[in-house]
């Protein structure tokens, strides 16, 4: 009961498929914009430091830009291509390569922080699910129960990620 998230390697990211989740006071429903189930990764790594990373992407906000969606309407079902950058875990200079890591994936075009689902009126109405809030909350429950009090938590993404990250670090603090 000491090793931290038990189920994970150290090798590769494992995806997590989490369902509607109470956490807080609140149930969360975690989706992708068009209802698809929500995936994020995990992978432990060997010091007691967390990388919260939130994936990149378009958003939308109206029905033209939700028409044609400016971001992944479904989450990636692997990251074996990730393998630059923070994710790196060949290159000593990587500072976080020894690090866990929680990969926030994105699928809901609302910079990871919509709690509602809208219904956007146009030549053909399209209802989307922007719960990017809850996707996030629900990766941060898990993150709490599988990586116990890191000594550090860096809080970073990219795109509509770097959004998240900004949204989202005031939250992780406590």
């Amino acid at each position: 009961n000491t090793i931290v998230a038990p189920g994970l390697g150290s090798d590769a990211f494992t995806p997590i498929e989490p369902g509607q989740t109470e956490y807080l006071g609140r149930t969360y429903d975690p989706q992708c914009m068009q209802g698809d189930q929500y995936r994020f990764f995990g992978k432990r790594g060997t010091v007691n430091k967390l990388v919260m990373y939130y994936m990149g992407g378009g958003a939308c906000w109206n029905n033209v830009t939700c028409g044609f969606p400016t971001c992944s309407t479904s989450p990636p079902s692997n990251l074996d291509g990730l393998n630059s950058g923070f994710a790196d875990f060949d290159n000593p200079d990587n500072p976080f390569r020894d690090w866990h890591y929680v990969f926030v994936s994105y699928c809901s075009c609302d910079v990871h922080f919509g709690d509602a689902t809208q219904e956007y009126v146009g030549s053909e109405n399209i209802t989307v699910e922007h719960k990017g809030f809850h996707n996030a909350k629900v990766a941060e429950r898990w993150a709490r129960e599988h990586f116990l009090n890191p000594e550090e938590v860096f809080v970073t993404g990219s795109s509509a990620g770097a959004y998240g990250a900004w949204f989202n670090a005031p939250l992780l603090h406590d």
